[in-house]
């Protein structure tokens, strides 16, 4: 499931990434004004699609739960969440078969090391809090379930309320899983400046966030101690894009 808004940089590839490995997708569109939609529907494997198209103030936990609400009535095994600037690391399908079939068969919840891939598509942020940022993102659904919701968080407009529910009882026993997400919102100056506007417009002067200057800087409590930290993946672990440079 997507909660998504002009992403159509990144949708494409991340769509063809998600389709390997789940059957249904299913799409909360926030007011796209680009091709983001255009390109969701390309898509077999989408088989739902909320488009808002008037603004509403922001609840990132409201838009999580009708999100989590289209997804539930699809009757699923998982449930996966996923933004649209993400993409799963390449050859992932064996390693989630393996681990929900084999490794883990009876846990509920997954979660994953997201790789903040920085200026080049082979390379990612590694200090700080980019070096260790693990989210539950897979949830297997079964009776208990069914009445889940995604929990308000201390943010104004409920920014990083979670993307899936976690059951209480189960919130010290998380899997990790060997498959990693690689996230492209902060991929150029351009997009961290953005991010940075946005997230200090709707959640001024956060002492917790460091006012968010990690995003744009190596300065801040959440960056390294030694400054920013760059290191190379090797050629299995990111995706090539096409040659067109403006999808980059």
């Amino acid at each position: 499931m997507y909660r998504i808004q002009n992403e159509e940089r990144w949708i494409e590839k991340s769509l063809e990434s998600v389709s390997e490995i789940c059957q249904e997708i299913v799409i909360l569109d926030d007011c796209s004004t680009d091709s983001t939609v255009s390109i969701c529907k390309k898509f077999p494997n989408v088989v739902d699609i909320y488009e808002r198209k008037e603004p509403l103030p922001l609840d990132e936990a409201r838009d999580r739960n009708l999100l989590l609400e289209m997804a539930l009535k699809r009757n699923p095994d998982y449930v996966l969440s996923i933004d649209g600037d993400e993409i799963i690391m390449p050859n992932s399908k064996e390693i989630f078969l393996e681990e929900l079939n084999v490794i883990y068969p009876e846990s509920k919840i997954f979660e994953f090391q997201f790789l903040y891939v920085w200026d080049q598509l082979n390379k990612i942020r590694y200090d700080g809090l980019y070096g260790k940022t693990w989210q539950p993102r897979l949830l297997k659904i079964d009776s208990d379930f069914s009445k889940l919701r995604i929990k308000e968080s201390n943010y104004s407009g409920n920014l990083h309320c979670g993307s899936i529910p976690i059951p209480s009882k189960l919130s010290d026993r998380l899997i990790r899983s060997n498959v990693k997400i690689l996230h492209y919102g902060n991929f150029d100056n351009n997009l961290r400046q953005k991010k940075f506007k946005f997230y200090n417009q709707i959640d001024p002067n956060n002492q917790e966030q460091d006012g968010y200057v990690h995003i744009i800087s190596e300065k801040g409590k959440h960056s390294g101690s030694s400054g920013m930290e760059l290191i190379s993946l090797p050629d299995f672990m990111y995706w090539q894009f096409s040659k067109d440079s403006s999808k980059i």
